[in-house]
């Protein structure tokens, strides 16, 4: 695949998890490598510990359901090898 193309390919790629909420936190142009980045879900600790405190506990059991199942950060690395194929990796934090 002529370089130009994988190019192409790469930078549509990278526009799409844009659209996805991903930020671009570095690229390398020459090589067709990039790193991205997706903020997780925020947790309003002050909010749920008043309402804990107002519901004399009772709603503490909630509060740690949404911390557990609040997304985390993640990061993915973008590369296109000689072939024009896409890899996808998880960067682990």
């Amino acid at each position: 695949m002529e370089n130009l193309e994988r190019k192409k390919r790469f930078d549509n790629y990278i526009s799409t998890k844009a659209l996805e909420g991903y930020t671009v936190v570095d690229k390398n142009a020459e090589n067709l490598i990039a790193v991205l980045k997706k903020e997780g879900d925020k947790v309003n600790h002050t909010l749920h510990g008043i309402i804990t405190l107002l519901t004399c506990g009772l709603y503490a059991l909630i509060w740690i359901i949404i911390f557990l199942m609040a997304k985390k950060d993640s990061r993915l690395r973008i590369s296109i090898d000689e072939s024009g194929n896409l890899i996808e990796e998880e960067v682990k934090q």
